[in-house]
């Protein structure tokens, strides 16, 4: 994922609440991994971590419930 593709959740009106859930799988492990590595710069931007924590209880909510595992969209 491209920094111009994370900015568009950290700096947009969205709520994780509400999108995570819509991403496929694939899409959710490549935001996990772009936040990650967004937060192992030296200035993450601020909201980076309150959307990795979202991502990983996403990620575990489907793993709990694996008819979940391709999200809603």
């Amino acid at each position: 994922m491209k920094s111009l593709d994370l900015g568009r959740y950290l700096n947009g009106r969205n709520d994780p609440e509400d999108v995570l859930p819509t991403l496929a799988a694939e899409d959710l492990a490549a935001l996990a991994d772009a936040l990650f590595s967004h937060l192992d710069t030296m200035d993450p931007e601020f909201g980076a971590q309150a959307w990795y924590d979202s991502v990983v209880d996403e990620i575990s909510r489907r793993a709990a419930s694996p008819s979940d595992a391709t999200g809603v969209a």
